[in-house]
């Protein structure tokens, strides 16, 4: 990708105000950021909007947790006591990390000129996998897989009406298209999901994904074990 100079410059301009110094350290959950939208017995999840030009206070990760990218965003962050390291994220990049041993304190800082959008979802307990269907992959594309979780990748190909059932706990992430229809079997309840937006599914639901017009459909969804 081609950056110009004034681009540059810009980008300059900005990591020069985020190396503003500050000396606030919290936990992620307690960070002005990251806040907590939802939390049950299996995860918290963070929904984190940092404007452009703006910067996070150093915050700690500490629990294993699973991410999502929902913006295509410029962004610098910096472990604390090193430099400064840029990063373009890329919309719709999913990944874990376990923070144990190596707990992370860092900030992170918008360079770009559009809000940097993403989800935190730290894991606060199994599942019970003895009642699960022996831990097995769904059959999508898997993003990657662990001791903790799956992470699949869905398109609107996958939204074939099969019934999902009997699985472990679930956040649907849709990253892009019009919208994603969750539809609930036993309860006969459909929700719609929509861009920039989550959904946690209970264990043992069964139910199946329809598309909500015709834009592609990009949907991280991530299984915990």
């Amino acid at each position: 990708m081609k950056i110009n100079k004034n681009k540059i410059s810009s980008l300059l301009t900005m990591l020069l105000f985020c190396s503003t110094p500050t000396t606030a350290q919290v936990p992620v959950s307690e960070e002005p950021m990251h806040k907590p939208v939802l939390q049950n017995k299996y995860i918290r999840l963070l929904d984190v909007w940092l404007p452009p030009g703006d910067t996070t206070l150093f915050h700690i990760h500490a629990t294993p947790s699973l991410f999502v990218i929902l913006s295509q965003t410029v962004t610098a962050w910096q472990t604390k006591g090193e430099e400064w390291v840029t990063d373009h994220s890329p919309k719709g990049k999913a990944w874990y990390r376990s923070f144990a041993p190596d707990i992370l304190v860092h900030r992170v800082c918008n360079l770009d000129t559009v809000p940097f959008h993403v989800n935190d979802i730290e894991l606060l307990a199994a599942y019970n996998t003895s009642t699960a269907s022996g831990n097995k992959p769904l059959p999508f594309a898997i993003l990657f897989e662990n001791e903790k979780a799956f992470a699949y990748q869905l398109t609107a190909k996958n939204f074939n009406r099969q019934i999902i059932k009997n699985r472990g706990p679930m956040v649907a992430e849709l990253v892009t298209g019009d919208g994603v229809f969750f539809n609930d079997v036993q309860k006969n309840k459909t929700i719609e999901i929509k861009a920039g937006k989550y959904m946690f599914i209970e264990p043992g639901t069964s139910f199946y994904f329809t598309a909500v017009g015709t834009a592609e459909i990009n949907m991280v969804l991530f299984e915990i074990k």
